[in-house]
């Protein structure tokens, strides 16, 4: 692999991106970032509060300075995006300009249920869905956001995600 290289991992919420970036970054020895709590120090308050407050224009403006100081300060790392991430402010193109770009596909049940187990609480997004509206919702939020996460250099599907098999995909590069 020779010099040190970016990895940006995209997905929707609840695919593992957090998970898998820990593991991959300790498994490759660079740095772990999540781009959500990184802006969630920067700003002062969690990020359902920021949209309440200041909507969600206003925290997609604070998410692209956040990346983009990242890729102007910062090398060999594996940066866990939050699911909107991609979706706004060219920010694939800049993630694609400085790394490689991995998304999590991971089925819209397989997540629905993933979310549901961890409590919709850390998910205010999805707070007043039950399993069935929670499945149809995340199907919504896939098609809306697939354009831009399809613009990954990398695609790994749910029942290939592990750490094992992005080292693979992204070693043989």
């Amino acid at each position: 692999m020779g010099e040190k290289e970016n990895i940006f991992l995209l997905g929707l919420p609840g695919s593992g991106k957090s998970t898998l970036g820990k593991q991959l970054a300790e498994e490759l020895s660079l740095d772990f970032i999540d781009l959500d709590h990184l802006i969630v120090r920067k700003i002062g308050m969690s990020i359902p509060e920021y949209f309440s407050f200041q909507g969600e224009g206003n925290f997609r403006l604070r998410e692209k300075e956040a990346l983009h100081e990242v890729c102007a300060t910062r090398d060999g790392f594996v940066l866990a995006t939050g699911g909107g991430t991609p979706c706004f402010h060219f920010n694939m193109d800049t993630m694609n300009a400085h790394g490689r770009t991995i998304y999590l596909d991971v089925n819209p049940g397989d997540l629905a249920l993933r979310i549901l187990d961890e409590g919709v609480e850390n998910r205010p997004i999805f707070k007043s869905y039950d399993q069935l509206d929670l499945i149809q919702e995340i199907r919504a939020l896939k098609e809306l956001r697939e354009e831009f996460y399809n613009q990954a250099q990398i695609k790994i599907r749910d029942n290939q995600i592990s750490t094992e098999m992005i080292i693979s995909n992204y070693l043989s590069l």
